[in-house]
């Protein structure tokens, strides 16, 4: 049964809790030595690819450390839907404007068959229809080009979802599917079938190596699921803290890691609706 879509709008009408996300990702991140390998051959990759359009750009950076930043490269024309997202990446440093536009993943502003390349990581479960922004990446494309979505897997991070879990049932809060489950590890690949010739799924692997519970907390404040529990702030720190209490049960007052994985989908041969049989 599909997961209730959650509407990421409300939850990014200020950068702060994306940003708060891919520092986290950028300081504690531990990956095995396979998905290092990954990164670096799918960022090669996408080097070797002009011009690029980075779809649903957030902040300007990726979670994961795979392909450019948006201020990386002149040739990337970046966008997303959430206007205060481009505009922190504008200001970002009093450096020159990059080629930022706001659009919807599923209605490009671009041409038909116009980049070599097209990124969309971990945003496709932002998207009430994937495959809608699968068909739209395909379509501007050449053929020749080349589509990489990444996302988490469902099972990721399990030591803080069964901590936010229990504590929501102690307090009576609302538990919400995580918004992963609408393009994730498990379930992307048949979304971005009908519209690429070859799907390939690379499984990507680490820990968010955290050094406290009070750093994971602060990760965990940052997330829709905690946002979404309650709708009082007062009861939001209520679930913080039972969440710090059962985290320190397990981890004690040393490091806290936090499992994580996912996929990275490489695709070619792009399928467009004018071309279809």
């Amino acid at each position: 049964m599909q997961a209730p879509f959650v509407d990421p709008r409300p939850l990014y009408e200020t950068e702060t809790p994306l940003s708060t996300r891919v520092g986290v990702f950028g300081r504690y991140l531990v990956i095995d030595a396979a998905s290092q390998r990954l990164f670096d051959g799918v960022t090669r990759r996408i080097a070797g690819c002009s011009p690029i359009v980075d779809i649903g750009c957030g902040v300007g950076a990726p979670l994961l450390p795979v392909g450019p930043t948006v201020l990386d490269r002149q040739d990337v024309i970046a966008g997303d839907l959430s206007l205060r997202q481009l505009q922190s990446i504008s200001g970002d440093a009093g450096r020159p404007s990059p080629n930022l536009l706001q659009f919807d993943a599923t209605r490009l502003p671009f041409r038909s068959a116009s980049f070599g390349a097209a990124v969309a990581r971990h945003m496709l479960y932002h998207v009430r229809d994937p495959r809608l922004a699968a068909a739209e990446a395909a379509r501007v494309l050449r053929d020749d080009g080349l589509f990489v979505a990444t996302t988490n897997s469902s099972s990721s991070r399990p030591e803080l979802q069964d901590a936010h879990t229990e504590a929501a049932a102690d307090l009576g809060g609302r538990l919400v599917e995580r918004m992963s489950t609408n393009f994730d590890a498990e379930s992307g690949g048949e979304k971005l079938t009908g519209s690429f010739l070859e799907v390939h799924a690379e499984p990507w692997a680490g820990v968010l190596a955290f050094p406290t519970v009070n750093a994971v907390l602060d990760y965990y404040r940052s997330t829709a699921y905690f946002k979404m529990a309650f709708d009082v702030e007062a009861d939001r720190s209520r679930l913080a803290g039972r969440v710090s209490e059962i985290l320190r049960a397990r981890f004690g007052d040393g490091p806290a890691p936090l499992t994580v994985g996912g996929a990275i989908f490489i695709c070619t041969g792009p399928i467009r609706a004018d071309n279809n049989p």
